[in-house]
Formats: structure tokens, sequence, C-alpha cells
């Protein structure tokens, strides 16, 4: 396979988070974006439009808000022909008030994205889920799934939930539950995409995120031969990964993009320092980072990468570090926290045609305002949201 960076583009250069990307039956294609993250107070949903294949946007044709008190939105947009859903958490500072209530809502559009029905929650006996993956349609029967991840208590407990719905998104119930190697118990396994392989299996990648100090951040494997039902262990990869994103090119093979970093730097979660807390805040951990000599996996550059696998997903090698449109005002010199802190992240990805590709995701600008000063976790609040256009050879 070979990939190279067609175009650059800037797609909106506000204040602009965690995109993610579909298309409609008429070709539109559909991003959904945050201006902030993690549901923190008064973080809007933006719903934009292209109708030439991602190279110009519209400006916002929806905006969602929190209903609750202090509350924010994050969520995913799928697009199945006409049939779009919007699924989100609603929250309120999902990581400086963990206790705070939280509701997985969902909106439904039959035309394409131009009207949706009102927003439904999704209740069940899977709790409260953060639907970060995309809905897919199974080829055999038509039913949908959904993968979401469930906010454990305590957080070792947190598993990703399949939801299921055979009436085109209308009800939802739990099909099945992925959760990691029962030996695994210093990685959480968290956001989620999944990908039907063409007989039929389904196969998940997962992010993982470490709650050890040294622990090693792997992504996770599971599959299904029962159209989601049930799941394999979720095994680790040879990746560090947030934001998985999978997709299948014209020939076939697969395609994963999500952020990582070199395989020599450990990332966890510790708890913060007397000095480090924020008045009013309830956040109690801060990412924390150390270098080792070994790498651990085949990356070595900060940020959004495109990935293939020979082996359906048990390892990868990168192919293509997405590049920012327009100067991101970090030195490549700068310690790998500061590294962490402002690379690129959240990616999407969609085919166009069997030539090409399109990946958005946020993208850091360490000239833009820093509108959240004095954070102590890893998010940067100077990102817009920004796409790559790459070029796929394949043997078709």
């Amino acid at each position: 396979m070979q990939l190279d960076i067609q175009q650059r583009i800037v797609i909106d250069s506000a204040l602009g988070q965690n995109p993610s990307i579909g298309r409609a039956s008429n070709g539109d294609l559909l991003l959904l974006h945050t201006d902030l993250t993690d549901c923190m107070a008064g973080t809007r949903l933006l719903l934009r439009r292209s109708v030439d294949a991602g190279r110009t946007w519209s400006a916002p044709e929806r905006e969602i808000v929190s209903e609750m008190e202090l509350g924010g939105v994050e969520g995913t947009i799928s697009c199945l022909g006409d049939l779009v859903f919007i699924v989100h958490m609603e929250g309120s500072d999902l990581k400086r008030r963990p206790e705070n209530p939280r509701l997985t809502r969902l909106l439904r559009s039959t035309d394409g994205g131009r009207t949706f029905e009102p927003a439904r929650t999704l209740e069940g006996d899977w709790g409260p889920v953060m639907p970060f993956g995309h809905v897919i349609r199974l080829r055999e029967n038509g039913r949908l799934l959904l993968p979401a991840y469930r906010f454990g208590r305590p957080p070792e407990d947190t598993r990703v939930q399949v939801l299921t719905s055979d009436d085109e998104g209308l009800t939802w119930a739990l099909a099945g539950t992925i959760l990691r190697r029962p030996d695994i118990t210093d990685v959480l396994i968290s956001e989620t995409s999944l990908l039907e392989l063409p007989d039929g299996r389904l196969l998940a990648i997962s992010r993982g995120d470490a709650i050890a100090a040294g622990a090693f951040p792997y992504g996770f494997r599971a599959v299904s031969t029962d159209g989601g039902r049930s799941w394999s262990a979720a095994e680790p990869i040879n990746l560090q990964v947030c934001e998985p994103r999978l997709t299948a090119t014209a020939d076939g093979q697969i395609v994963l993009a999500a952020r990582s970093w070199p395989g020599n730097v450990r990332y966890w979660y510790r708890p913060l320092r007397d000095e480090e807390r924020e008045p009013g805040s309830q956040q109690k951990e801060t990412v924390d980072m150390v270098v080792v000599d070994e790498y651990a996996t085949p990356v070595r550059d900060f940020g959004v990468l495109l990935f293939s696998t020979a082996d359906e997903g048990f390892t990868w090698e990168p192919q293509l570090t997405l590049e920012s449109p327009r100067p991101s005002g970090i030195d490549r010199d700068v310690s790998p926290l500061v590294q962490h802190r402002y690379q690129a992240g959240y990616p999407d990805v969609l085919s166009l045609d069997v030539e090409r590709l399109i990946v958005v995701f946020r993208q850091p600008d360490a000239t833009m305002p820093d509108i959240r000063l004095g954070l102590t976790y890893s998010h940067a609040f100077q990102r817009y949201v920004a796409a790559n256009i790459v070029r796929v050879e394949t043997s078709v």
C-alpha cells in the first residue's frame, strides 16, 4: 500500500476539536466536531457540510448544546445512506467533575442530515456510555451496531459495550461486551472502532490507557463471530493508540487511523500533587511520562498516523503521518510531555473513492489564544479542525 498526502486543509480556523465524518447518499460529507472537549461546561457540537469532497466546508448547520447546568456534549456522527445518527454523551466536565451525572443521547435523521428527530436518551442496563465509535450496518441482516465505552467505578471496571438496533435506530439494546484479558490490570480499555470483515466476523480495535507508572498503554484487539453478541477477550496489539478509527480500501486492505507516539515514550495517569490542584475542580489525576531506551512499537512520530495490517489487526505498521496545514508553533525538540500535549489527535477517516481517503483531525496551534489556562492534564485548548486528503495506491 502506498499513501501520499495530496492536500492539507484548514476546515475552520476557530477553536475546534474531536471531529467525526460521514457521507450521505447524495455524496455530501457531514462533519461533526466540538469546540471544547470532555463535556466541559458550555461545550458545543457543531455540524458542517461539504459538497465538494471535503475541499470546502459550510458554516455550522446545526449546534447541539447541553440542557444540564454547566453541561457540555461530545459525540460522533454516523452516515448510513440517508440514515444519519448523532450519538453523544451529555455531562459536565467529565475529568474535572467525574461524579456529575451523564446521559447518552441520540439524534436521528432520515434525509441525509438535513433535519433530525428530537433527541432521545438511550437508557438500558449498560449504564451511561460514551459513544465514540461509528454506527455500522451488518451486511447479512441489516442490524445496526454502536460501540461505546462505559465509565467504570472503580475505573478498572471500564468496558466496551456494543449496542444493537433492529429497527433502524429507533430502539437499542445491549448486544455484547468487550472485556480486557483477565490478567491485564494496568491498562484500561475505552474508545473502540468496529469493522466487518469479508467473512462476516467483526474486528474491534480499542484505545488503552495506562493506570500504573511505567505500564505500556497498548491498544486492544477483539473479534466477534456472531454479530457482536459475544467477543473474544481483548488482546494487546503492537501499538499505543488513542482514538482508533478503522476503514478498508477499495481492494479490502484494512487501514487504521489513530493518534500515537514514539514507542519509547510511556504515559500514564498519576494522582495530582497538592500544588497542582485547581480551585473548584474535583480532578484527581494528570498525565505523566518517562522515556526509555527500548522501542516497544514501530512508531517514531507524535500525532495522527495511518497504519496497515497484514494479519487482521494483530500487528500494525505505520504508513503515513498526517501533516498540519500550517505551522503549529511547536518546535520538534521540546520535551515529550509538551509534544504529547500539542500533538494532533482524534482522527476520523473516510474513503472518498478508490484512490483517495480523507482524514479529519484536531490540529494544535500554539499561536492560538489559550482560553483554559491552568489545566493540569494534557489537553491544550489551542486547536482547530484540519484535514488531509490522501492518495491511495492499491492493487485495484
